[in-house]
């Protein structure tokens, strides 16, 4: 059993994603979306097929003590020259610039290698693009290597063929010198230094003119590829799925701050004089919960708080009549659905209780398995007896049923007359619970609400929104009404837009049973359930309990009495 606490509760962990919970459909349309307009965005974009060519790049030269630096050769790659060499080979009008950006190099790590990639609208245009700049790369290597050859062996034969100048001089010097002379010794040596250079010159000469240069190779031709590179449709996939979700967070989060329905206690208006005194699961299953059950021990404690309750909420002052006032906050089937396991609550503890319903488009009566052709506004009327209107509920023993009958919705219920009905009903009755329209919808409850000795708001999730409970308290607190408490019922999620014809179990039609013959509380009173059965004969076949042969010998011998005005119609 819930109730306020002495403090205004706050959020938990659960609230903050109750929303997500609750507008799950909105995220999951969100993405839906995101993941469509992603693929559609990636299936106008034009396809880039990529093709790569690896090449392996070679020292040149004869100094192989220094080592190829690899990242300016990838630079070498996407250089002008190479570009015009490329496009000179693919024999294209596109501009260099334009084939150069199409060009990406990349060096693999610990190697001495090239990955010269290069996209294109085709699979051909790509391979022949990609082996065209390696093509080219490895051609300029080549033409640069074989120039700076050139450039030393030219170098090489020109100090050569000074220096064999210098040594035809001095070997002319010789020719005049005495053998013995100083000069003589000097030009020898000098001719002697001249000869050493000159072979040494001639040592490094020939090698450089045998010197093949090889500046690289290809390693493996340009590839081709299978699928466009681009676009990644996986990219798209998953940054529309990512955009998607944003938004239909964001979405959700919105409606939900915009959204005023009551989705769990902790959202009803906080107020200390109006207490919230249970909170109940209203399930898919039968109406009204088994007295074992988890929910059956949840109204029996709910009876015995409201027995308290309805003299504390009046404050000491006294009532016009006994009776319980049960309606909603909005319209909803968890009053119906309330005041038949508040009156099973009450009868299981050895109470007679009648129900009384105000509200002519309840469906209660189909909930408790009666169909009642004669209601509260024949009474009114005077076309019927206040015994002869009342319906034995046959699913609980204990229990009938006045219906609304023939009222007139645009017509407000006489309140004196409705309290001279109560006060007849409970002199023979336990308990009487009146059932009414929702304040938000009639005038009824807070009319009645003056005669009853308390009221018992119903605020049903999904459905009743803030203002309404405000509004149902507000309504009640003007005539000083005696509210017991609020019970807030979580209703399932398809309830948001219930059906409100009830599935009963076909039953059949219970005759009129009067007040007075209604079993009384005591300790002589078993209080084991009897459900009616019927047999085949259309004969209603009680199962016998303690206590319960006076009360069927009263019934038999006043339906015989008044055999000559038991009709059809007395037996709805």
């Amino acid at each position: 059993m819930a109730t306020n606490a002495a403090s205004v509760p706050t959020a938990s962990v659960g609230d903050y994603v109750g929303w997500l919970a609750r507008r799950w459909w909105l995220v999951a349309l969100a993405v839906a979306i995101g993941a469509i307009g992603g693929l559609g965005v990636a299936a106008t974009q034009p396809k880039v097929y990529v093709s790569e060519t690896k090449v392996l790049v070679m020292q040149v030269g004869q100094d192989t003590t220094v080592k190829v630096n690899l990242d300016t050769e990838s630079q070498v790659v996407r250089s002008t020259t190479v570009g015009s060499a490329a496009k000179n080979l693919i024999n294209t009008d596109t501009p260099v610039e334009e084939l150069v950006s199409r060009v990406t190099v990349t060096v693999p790590a610990n190697t001495s290698v090239l990955s010269i990639t290069f996209d294109a609208p085709t699979v051909a245009e790509a391979q022949r693009g990609s082996q065209a700049f390696a093509q080219a790369y490895l051609d300029q290597r080549a033409a640069e290597a074989q120039k700076n050859v050139d450039v030393q062996g030219a170098a090489m034969r020109d100090e050569i063929a000074g220096l064999t100048k210098q040594l035809d001089e001095v070997a002319a010097q010789l020719v005049g010198l005495a053998a013995n002379s100083a000069d003589r010794q000097k030009a020898v040596q000098k001719q002697q230094i001249l000869t050493a250079q000159i072979n040494t010159l001639n040592s490094r000469l020939i090698p450089l003119l045998a010197t093949t240069v090889k500046p690289g190779n290809i390693l493996s031709a340009a590839t081709k590829p299978t699928s466009p590179a681009k676009p990644d449709m996986m990219l798209y996939l998953v940054s529309g799925v990512a955009i998607g979700l944003l938004l239909g967070l964001a979405g959700a989060l919105v409606l939900d701050r915009m959204d005023s329905r009551i989705y769990h206690s902790r959202q009803i208006p906080y107020r200390n004089d109006v207490p919230v005194l249970m909170e109940v699961q209203r399930g898919r299953g039968a109406a009204v919960a088994d007295a074992a059950s988890a929910l059956g021990r949840e109204f029996s404690l709910l009876r015995n708080v409201l027995r308290v309750a309805a003299g504390a909420a009046r404050g000491g002052r006294p009532s016009a009549t006994d009776a319980l006032l049960i309606c909603g906050a909005a319209p909803g089937p968890a009053v119906e659905f309330v005041v038949a396991n508040l009156a099973a609550a009450f009868a299981r503890s050895g109470e007679r209780v009648v129900i009384v319903c105000t509200d002519s488009t309840s469906h209660l009566p189909d909930l408790l398995g009666v169909s009642p052709s004669r209601g509260l506004g024949d009474v009114i009327a005077g076309d019927v007896t206040l015994d002869n209107a009342l319906y034995a509920v046959p699913a609980i023993r204990g229990v009938s049923l006045l219906g609304a009958g023939r009222l007139d919705p645009r017509v407000e219920l006489p309140v004196a007359t409705v309290s001279d009905l109560l006060a007849q009903l409970q002199q023979q009755a336990d308990r009487v619970l009146l059932a009414t329209a929702p304040p938000s919808r009639a005038v009824d409850a807070q009319a009645l609400s003056e005669i009853a000795a308390s009221v018992l708001l119903v605020v049903e999730t999904r459905v009743a929104r803030a203002d309404d409970v405000e509004e149902s308290v507000e309504q009640v607190a003007r005539v000083q009404g005696p509210l017991a408490g609020l019970l807030v019922v979580r209703s399932p999620r398809v309830a948001r837009k219930f059906k409100r014809k009830v599935a009963a179990v076909p039953v059949a039609e219970a005759p009129t049973v009067p007040v007075s013959e209604l079993p009384r509380a005591g300790r002589d009173f078993d209080q084991t359930m009897v459900i009616p059965r019927v047999g085949e004969d259309g004969d209603r076949i009680e199962f016998w309990a303690p206590g319960s042969d006076t009360v069927a010998k009263k019934a038999n011998s006043k339906r015989n009495s008044s055999s000559d005005q038991t009709t059809s119609a007395d037996l709805r």
